[in-house]
Order: structure tokens, then C-alpha cells, then sequence
């Protein structure tokens, strides 16, 4: 492995590893909610129309006043922060995070949160995440062949939900000797890359059983680089409380992948 892939692959793993440490870890992740007009009193207050109970949670801690679209915060204790800035009131934008506690709040837009708490054990007890040994022969180039603008698939997700998801095209390439394809989507965060959800032999054994993700860069002239040494699991990997979609029928590989990461239990 050159210096230059071994140092891409280093700063991936760092930031994985960064995000599950962080307050809005995945691993911390306890519920969502959405306002009711008007005044929603969060608390550990058995009558806080938002109850949320932890150590350090004071009794009608803030009130989120919902206002048509609009959010705006008022403190009741002076313990809250908005992205880190204490603050006795505020007006929510999209993204914004209060913290209170141990717990931190993250405005979806539409009057919606998604509640993390600090002290959950699953967060308290990580230290870390597997990965399977690299192995470069699991880099591979890859050709694209674009689908038409505004195709989406639909996929099952780990919930037996639905999902649905913008279609970008598929990604041919040779691995072990055998021609194999991968359907590639699009997510909002990395609109211009490739997100592929694939299961391989691996999975339930040497892997995650619900399959794995990977990002693949956007295609230059119709080529890039498949590295699946960098295939991570996905969120419900670390909490049954997330909603996965899981690899289409395309996406199911025959040949095991024994590279990226390991199972997050074991």
C-alpha cells in the first residue's frame, strides 16, 4: 500500500472513530421527537410535556415554543447551549444543537429532533472500533455507467420498512477474476459520490449480517476507485434503533469481501 492510500485510509478510520466519541454519537442516539404548537417544556419533570430523565437533568430545564414553522428556545435553567454558546433564548435553525445535560438536541427543521443522551452505556462503554487486515487487492477500478436523471430504487430496510433512494448508475469492475457490478445511489450529505450498500460471504460470519456501506469518490470521465477497505456498518449496526436500508438483490455479492470493518460486538 502507497503512502498516499495508506494515509486516506488512516484519516477515514479517524473520522468513524471521531464521530462515535462525539455527543451526537450514533452510540448515543435515544429517540426522536416533534413539537406540538405552542409551548413543549422539556425536563425531567414527570408534567414536562418533553420528559427526558439523566443525571444532571433539571425539572423544566427549557421551553421550545413552536411558532408556524418556527422554533424559538427560552431557557428556564441556565445550563443550555446552542452549538456550544450558552444562551438564555434563541431562534432554532436546521442543524442547530442544544445542549442540556447529558443529553443534546439536534433541530431536523420541520419541528423535529433527534435526542442524544451522553451517558446511554453504549456510549460510555466504546473503545473502539474492528477492522478486518487491509488487503490493496480489494481496491479495484471501477468503469461508471450512468443511470437516467431521476431514477430512484426502492430498498427494504432493517425495520421492514421501505426506502427509497435517489438511482445514480452501476459500477462495473474485476475483482478475483470476476466481472461484478454494484448499483450506486445518492445521499444528500455527499450528493456528487456514489453510496453503495452491499452483502458479500461475509456477512453474518467475518462481517455485519445486514451488510455494509461504502463511498465510492464521483466518477472522473466514467472512472474511479472501489476501496473496500473502507466499507463501514451501518448505524444499526450500533443500536436497533436506527432504520436501515438494505442491499438490493444488484448489491448481493457471492464472493467474500474479508477487508473494512469488522462487526461492532464482537
Amino acid at each position: 500500500m502507497n503512502g498516499a492510500v495508506k494515509r486516506e485510509l488512516d484519516a477515514w478510520r479517524a473520522k468513524k472513530d471521531s464521530e462515535l466519541r462525539a455527543p451526537d454519537s450514533p452510540l448515543a442516539f435515544s429517540g426522536r421527537f416533534k413539537l406540538k404548537p405552542g409551548h413543549n417544556s422539556l425536563g425531567s419533570a414527570p408534567d414536562d410535556g418533553l420528559r427526558l430523565v439523566g443525571p444532571g437533568l433539571p425539572e423544566h430545564a427549557l421551553d421550545l415554543v413552536a411558532q408556524g414553522t418556527g422554533v424559538e428556545l427560552k431557557t428556564l435553567l441556565p445550563i443550555v447551549a446552542v452549538n456550544d454558546i450558552p444562551v438564555d433564548q434563541a431562534s432554532l435553525h436546521d442543524n442547530d444543537a442544544i445542549d442540556v445535560g447529558p443529553f443534546r438536541l439536534v433541530y431536523q427543521g420541520d419541528l423535529a429532533f433527534i435526542v442524544y443522551d451522553r451517558l446511554r452505556p453504549q456510549a460510555m462503554s466504546y473503545h473502539g472500533l474492528n477492522y478486518l487486515p487491509v488487503d490493496v487487492r480489494y481496491r479495484v477500478k471501477a468503469t461508471f455507467e450512468a443511470a437516467t436523471t431521476g431514477k430512484t430504487l426502492t430498498l427494504e430496510t432493517t425495520q421492514n420498512d421501505k426506502r427509497e433512494l435517489p438511482f445514480k448508475g452501476v459500477l462495473h469492475f474485476t475483482l478475483k477474476g470476476q466481472a461484478l457490478t454494484l448499483d450506486g445511489f445518492q445521499l444528500r450529505e455527499r450528493p456528487d459520490d456514489l453510496f453503495v450498500i452491499f452483502r458479500d460471504a461475509t456477512s453474518g460470519n467475518e462481517t455485519y449480517g445486514a451488510g455494509r456501506y461504502l463511498w465510492v469518490k464521483a466518477p472522473v470521465n466514467g472512472k474511479t476507485i472501489v476501496d473496500f477497505n473502507q466499507a463501514w456498518n451501518p448505524l444499526c449496526a450500533y443500536s436497533d434503533a436506527y432504520n436501515c436500508p438494505l442491499a438490493p438483490a444488484e448489491n448481493r455479492l457471492t464472493i467474500p469481501i474479508p477487508v473494512g470493518e469488522a462487526p461492532y460486538h464482537k
